[in-house]
């Protein structure tokens, strides 16, 4: 029998015609069941509590390694095709994501199809074959991610980023991983990636999305058949003892870099260590996204407003670039002009002006 948690209610709008039901498995894993009779396609999303902040020093990249290898396969349905033939020819998709402290992985698909997709998605978090055969072609599809990456703008900048990191901050880690991080052994490698799933993957490190056309009922009987198989290992979240205060080296002064792109562009981009902006939500409020609108705001009086005016920029955005349990930066990205390039220091000069603004 699963539990019911009263202290959490799902706040909808009056316009929102669907029904939710949020729950707690024996097995400790969380679930928020949605029905929409309406739905033109039927999904699923599972977060796993861990990323590449957990990686091994000797394994950089074993977390997303492991997203890899979780489709390769289950007990159930062993053929590695079996899960993207069966949503990709019911008019679906499927995607994976392995972050900072979590490992996102979600499917569509047409909604008369979504208990038979939901039963292979399940079967993922019981009982994944991680075979011998697959771990080798694995590790070279996540090098060959990471060689796409190497010409992506947003991602060599990261990376320069991460390398400013502290020593202790484990967002220094390189969490993509290529064959040169993952080892030069398979054998090595599958021996690492089983002891990872071991220590991080539990029932009650997960949180599951679903939403199809079946009546809410139905659709609890689904989860609780399914994921209450999922085994509960009872393991702690880990804490990674950095804050905002700690997040880069030592020398914290101010650091300008210069750097030049693939692509043929003009930024400005000014990045700041901040409390951890996720410790709100949990409160009902996101300071981080107030914090944004401000700054990305276009009106009258706007720092982009202001850029336009003197003919320094053409656009401004505004956001949290990493936002985790222990901190999350905030990021000002500005497109220059030719002269705005020529004067990049005022330009950050009227953003700093605008928040000491906003802390008055």
């Amino acid at each position: 029998m699963c539990i019911r948690d009263r202290h959490r209610t799902v706040q909808i709008s009056s316009s929102d015609d669907r029904t939710y039901d949020y729950l707690i498995l024996p097995n400790q894993l969380r679930a928020l069941v949605i029905s929409d009779p309406t739905a033109e396609k039927a999904g699923a999303a599972l977060t796993a509590d861990v990323g590449y902040f957990s990686d091994p020093e000797d394994f950089p990249g074993l977390a997303h390694f492991l997203e890899h290898m979780l489709f390769m396969g289950t007990t159930k349905y062993p053929d590695e095709a079996e899960y993207s033939k069966f949503i990709n020819e019911h008019g679906g998709g499927n995607n994976a994501y392995t972050d900072t402290n979590l490992t996102n992985y979600q499917f569509e698909i047409d909604p008369e199809y979504f208990a038979e997709a939901l039963d292979r998605f399940a079967q993922f978090f019981i009982s994944p074959l991680f075979t011998e055969a697959a771990t080798e072609r694995e590790m070279q599809a996540v090098d060959s991610e990471n060689s796409k990456n190497l010409q992506n703008d947003l991602w060599r900048k990261l990376q320069l980023l991460k390398s400013l990191a502290h020593p202790n901050n484990p967002w220094i880690k390189f969490g993509t991983g290529n064959l040169e991080t993952l080892g030069k052994d398979p054998a090595a490698t599958r021996e690492a990636l089983l002891k990872f799933h071991k220590d991080f993957y539990s029932a009650n490190r997960l949180c599951l999305c679903v939403l199809a056309k079946e009546p809410l009922a139905q659709l609890v009987g689904m989860v609780e058949k399914l994921f209450g198989e999922v085994e509960n290992k009872s393991i702690v979240s880990p804490s990674f003892g950095v804050t905002d205060r700690t997040c880069f080296a030592e020398d914290s002064s101010l650091k300008i870099i210069r750097w030049v792109p693939v692509q043929q562009k003009r930024m400005l981009e000014m990045v700041w260590p901040v409390g951890p902006f996720q410790k709100f939500h949990e409160q009902g409020s996101n300071p981080g996204k107030y914090l944004t609108h401000l700054i990305g705001h276009e009106g009258k009086g706007s720092i982009l407003a202001v850029l336009k005016e003197r003919g320094w920029a053409t656009s401004l955005t505004a956001g949290p670039l990493q936002d985790v349990r222990e901190f999350s930066l905030l990021f000002v990205g500005i497109s220059l002009t030719e002269a705005g390039l020529g004067k990049w220091e005022e330009v950050a000069q009227t953003v700093m002006g605008y928040l000491a603004l906003l802390h008055r």
